[in-house]
């Protein structure tokens, strides 16, 4: 291998806790009034909550970055972003890396992720995008959780090449002149009350990449973000996303 060139990057974990379409009846009481009785009626909402998290990470001996245990999760806040400067990268190297939605709310929802990775100073595809199209292969760079489970790639809701089991679906969106790849994750069936899911484990760079290689991936950035509906009068994650969030799952779009 090349003299192995160090390249500093870093990756965004942006969390956002959206509480989207509860029933407003919160303290409400209706009275209905005869001779002789009175009636009241209260109403209710229903508590839309998630969290998202990732893991504190500690170099081990080999200089790859490992889940820390005895340091706190690292935790978003919502309406902000926070940065997290892993530091310079080589050929071979990993870090530790798992968002984790839970449930923390009162009932089942429906839940979805949108994993956003962009070039910096490089050109992602040139590394592991897939030649002759726009798309990259994701699991080229990240790994564990989601990204290990067996999918097919097929059709699905009137969206060209999604991955797809009986789980998750994962739809990719590129955009090669902003160095721009956008992944979105939904959930095919309620996340329960207190139930977790994990996007991915680890970002993994491989020890056959070279200096040329590295120069791409310089300030690499990922960005997570999470989202959560209730799942009263929504049949589908699918319709949940499409319809609570709409500028953030424009699937009722062109984009195929």
């Amino acid at each position: 291998m090349n003299t192995q060139k160090v390249v500093k990057f870093n990756l965004i974990m942006s969390c956002v806790i959206l509480l989207v379409f509860v029933v407003m009846f919160l303290g409400v009481t209706i009275a209905y009034f005869t001779d002789t009785k009175q009636t009241t009626n209260t109403f209710t909402a229903g508590n839309v909550r998630i969290t998202l998290v990732e893991s504190a990470v500690k170099p081990d001996e080999y200089g790859n970055l490992v889940k820390d245990p005895d340091q706190m999760m690292f935790t978003g806040k919502r309406d902000m972003s926070e940065v997290r400067d892993y530091g310079r990268v080589y050929p071979g190297m990993s870090v530790y890396k798992d968002p984790t939605i839970t449930n923390t709310g009162d009932s089942p929802e429906w839940i979805a992720a949108k994993v956003t990775l962009t070039d910096g100073a490089g050109d992602l595809h040139k590394v592991i995008g897939y030649p002759g199209y726009a798309e990259i292969d994701i699991e080229r760079l990240l790994t564990g959780g989601l990204l290990d489970e067996h999918v097919d790639v097929e059709d699905w809701n009137g969206i060209e090449d999604v991955c797809v089991n009986d789980r998750y679906v994962m739809i990719q969106v590129a955009n090669n002149a902003e160095g721009k790849y956008e992944f979105y994750f939904l959930m095919l069936e309620p996340l329960e009350v207190g139930e977790s899911v994990m996007l991915f484990k680890q970002v993994i760079f491989d020890q056959k990449w070279n200096n040329d290689h590295m120069k791409e991936l310089a300030e690499l950035r990922i960005n997570v973000q999470a989202y959560g509906v209730q799942t009263q009068q929504l049949s589908d994650c699918f319709q949940a996303m499409t319809m609570a969030f709409p500028d953030h799952f424009p699937f009722n779009s062109d984009i195929k």
